[in-house]
């Protein structure tokens, strides 16, 4: 299946490019502000080199001289290129066998190449994460963290904020917010729980074939993310009612985030909150409304939330 989609339809079109006599500094500075992981190093038009910030990590991080230092004399040279018409599965297979990590997309040309794109392990992550990971690798999952006592265990690559007058109870205008990434393990693991095995979520040639046009989320994973938020507002949370609205489809691997807003009291610890779900690009893919109920922590809980806050 993954044999017959291009590298062309996942590689990043604009590639942050330098000069071969620019600067080791100004390389660093280009790959800061651009928000990127690699400079491809361009002479006269053609790619003839490449510098990536494991560069800078590993072997540039102890040099005095990076505002002299010259690109052509630290670049990564002869460069590993793939075209964009070859399939994702050469891609992977040539990442592995050379262990890059970035590898310029690259059009031949009469007299020189062109350059077309970029694709790293990111993209190939996003798009099939078992297919970058290599056959049996397991890749180690964010660190597990105890850190709250309302939920058993956090992970590094979750974020959560609370934002009240008082962080211990729950009142009207508190606004909870909760992000993860939802890759392809989730989704899978998430379709196997459920027994929801629509190929729409799964099958990537099949997708294509679709409205979406690729593999999208289900659509009660990403509502999960509202109950991800709601579990860490002050106090045990109990689910009475949610009532969602899908407004866009979410690609899998996006990292999305759920926004819960306290919007009224309705008594007895009682509270109606407007839940949102945007994807990376603020995009609202759910809309909603959740009425939820705030008990006590337990006891034990209890004790230790406040063993917590002497400390």
């Amino acid at each position: 299946m993954h044999d017959t989609i291009p590298v062309a339809e996942i590689m990043v079109e604009t590639v942050v490019t330098a000069a071969p006599d620019a600067t080791a500094t100004e390389a660093a500075t280009l790959m800061r502000n651009e928000r990127v992981s690699s400079v491809v190093v361009v002479r006269d038009g053609e790619p003839v080199g490449i510098v990536t910030e494991g560069d800078f990590a590993t072997e540039l991080c102890e040099r005095k001289d990076l505002g002299r230092l010259e690109l052509s004399a630290v670049m990564a040279s002869p460069l590993t290129t793939i075209t964009p018409t070859a399939s994702i599965v050469d891609a992977v297979d040539l990442l592995r066998s050379t262990g890059i990590e970035h590898l310029p997309v690259v059009e031949d040309g009469d007299d020189r190449d062109t350059l077309a794109g970029i694709l790293t392990t990111t993209e190939l992550t996003y798009y099939v994460p078992h297919l970058a990971r290599g056959p049996g690798h397991n890749e180690p999952e964010p660190a597990r963290r105890r850190v709250r006592t309302d939920t058993l265990y956090e992970r590094d690559d979750w974020e959560f904020e609370y934002r009240g007058a008082d962080e211990t109870t729950v009142s009207v205008g508190d606004i909870a917010r909760f992000s993860k990434t939802l890759s392809e393990d989730d989704v899978e693991a998430f379709a196997e729980v459920t027994g929801d095995t629509n190929r729409v979520h799964l099958d990537a040639a099949y997708a294509a074939e679709t409205r979406f046009g690729e593999r999208i989320v289900h659509g009660v994973l990403a509502n999960g993310l509202i109950s991800a938020a709601l579990a860490r507002l002050p106090g045990l949370t109990i689910y009475l009612s949610q009532e969602s609205s899908f407004r866009a489809p979410l690609s899998v691997g996006d990292r999305a985030t759920a926004v819960c807003e306290v919007v009224e009291d309705l008594g007895r610890a009682k509270y109606r909150i407007e839940t949102t779900v945007f994807d990376g690009d603020d995009t609202p893919v759910l809309e909603g409304d959740a009425v939820v109920l705030v008990d006590e922590l337990p006891p034990t809980a209890a004790r230790e939330r406040d063993a917590s806050a002497i400390q």
